[in-house]
């Protein structure tokens, strides 16, 4: 599949979950199949050009349709994500960097989260979420990440049934895209990575008003 566009891998992808039994594995296969046989510059070219500058990370949805959102997580050095969910399946496909996912389910009571393992994306990887996965992302180079994150749903149907935890106490709380910027700020805060909240902000200007709280 020659020459990415988001509208062709969108549609294609679409197709490949409607003639599938399974449609996160599809999805998955899918995705494969568009890093390998795409030039991983080339994607993040297309990509690129469909982003603002300063977009915050809910403005870096390239797709949205009942059946798939397509979101292009850049991620800047050292960023650490607040903990979340999405409620629908997920395959992250690995442009350039890392990303480190760190996954977590509810503790016996309820009331919490207890860590559970750790997957890490390399340039060229795919990883499949659950719909009920439960996880935080790490950038742990001193450069930026790329990531085409896709997703088996409308992220602005299923928003009123996303969470977000906060970094300390694992307190669950309704998620925005704001909420997710707060958290992770404090996230960061909390290890006291200041390369982290310096690379975020450059590259959201907006999330100072958390990072100076």
């Amino acid at each position: 599949m020659p020459g990415f566009t988001i509208d062709g891998f969108a549609q294609g992808c679409k197709k490949a979950m409607a003639d599938a039994e399974n449609k996160h594995a599809a999805a998955r296969l899918y995705l494969q199949q568009t890093l390998d046989q795409n030039n991983a510059s080339e994607i993040m070219e297309v990509l690129d050009a469909a982003i603002p500058p300063g977009a915050d990370v809910g403005e870096m949805i390239v797709h949205l349709s009942p059946e798939l959102t397509m979101l292009y997580a850049r991620i800047p050095p050292r960023f650490q994500s607040g903990i979340h969910n999405h409620t629908v399946f997920a395959c992250i496909g690995q442009l350039v960097g890392h990303e480190k996912n760190t996954f977590f389910r509810r503790d016996a009571g309820g009331s919490g989260l207890d860590p559970v393992g750790e997957k890490v994306a390399r340039p060229g990887d795919v990883i499949n979420m659950p719909a009920d996965a439960i996880h935080c992302i790490e950038n742990p180079d001193a450069e930026a990440s790329c990531a085409l994150h896709i997703y088996g749903g409308d992220f602005s149907e299923v928003m009123d049934r996303r969470s977000l935890w906060t970094s300390t106490g694992h307190e669950e709380q309704a998620f925005s895209f704001e909420t997710l910027l707060r958290e992770s700020a404090s996230a960061m805060a909390r290890d006291d990575n200041t390369v982290g909240l310096d690379a975020l902000v450059q590259a959201i200007p907006k999330a100072r008003a958390f990072v100076d709280r």
